[in-house]
């Protein structure tokens, strides 16, 4: 049985530990990213997950690295799409770019890896996990409007792949993490006005950890969750509580 899955976005903060997590749990991660962000590594502990190159947002990068990450007529036991892109939007100054390029990668590039992807994951066992955003589910974050609009459709995405790949016994989920730790984007610091206040958003009063993210994406996509799909889980430490 193959115990490869397929990580975009692998070399980003979240991709790298889910990889980690992955890899502590048997499984052979693949972490698919634009070359510039492969170049530096995967860092410490990763040095033995296979990396490949791969842009979202263009169909043959995508069937290229399929194909040079997979030998003829082996399976996936799954693919985690944790590919994803923040630009602020601002009503009045709205960028046609910025625009394009988040429904490219976010919404069109999960769909597009999935289609390239869902022939070669195993029936029965395997599973599929998007990477969505709290985002998709509140609209605290003045200028992210058209980033949440893409991982809203992340959600329903999920939802009715879940339904098409249902007949194949093939589960698919998605997470959607809150603020986590990571080096914020100027984007991401303009919508959000920065962690000290993101970290308030939540119960918890914290940011969330990668790990975190992780964890919820490995059990997502294990045995232990064979009788989940489509579904979202919150992984925001109670933003959406209030």
């Amino acid at each position: 049985m193959s115990s490869k899955i397929v990580v975009t976005g692998g070399a980003g903060v979240i991709g790298r530990a889910i990889c980690r997590r992955l890899l502590e749990s048997g499984y052979t991660p693949i972490a698919a990213d634009l070359g510039p962000a492969l170049a530096a590594g995967l860092g410490e502990g990763l040095e033995g997950v296979a990396a490949v190159e791969m842009d979202v947002a263009r169909r043959d990068s995508v069937e290229r690295a399929i194909a040079e990450a997979l030998e003829p007529g082996e399976q996936l036991a799954g693919l985690v799409n944790c590919a994803g892109i923040l630009r602020d939007t601002y009503l009045g100054d709205l960028s046609e770019d910025k625009m394009d390029a988040m429904f490219q990668v976010n919404i069109a590039g999960t769909a597009r890896v999935t289609d390239v992807c869902a022939p070669r994951i195993a029936d029965g066992t395997g599973a599929i996990v998007n990477i969505g955003s709290i985002t998709g589910h509140f609209g605290r974050f003045v200028g992210a409007s058209v980033y949440g609009a893409t991982k809203a459709g992340i959600a329903a995405y999920t939802r009715y792949l879940a339904v098409e790949l249902s007949p194949r016994g093939i589960r698919v989920n998605n997470v959607a993490p809150g603020i986590i730790r990571a080096p914020m984007s100027p984007s991401m610091a303009a919508v959000s006005g920065g962690e000290e206040v993101s970290a308030g958003y939540a119960l918890l009063k914290r940011l969330g950890e990668p790990h975190e993210v992780a964890d919820a994406v490995e059990f997502l996509i294990s045995p232990r969750a064979s009788f989940i799909t489509a579904q979202t889980l919150l992984v925001d430490g109670g933003v959406v509580a209030w």
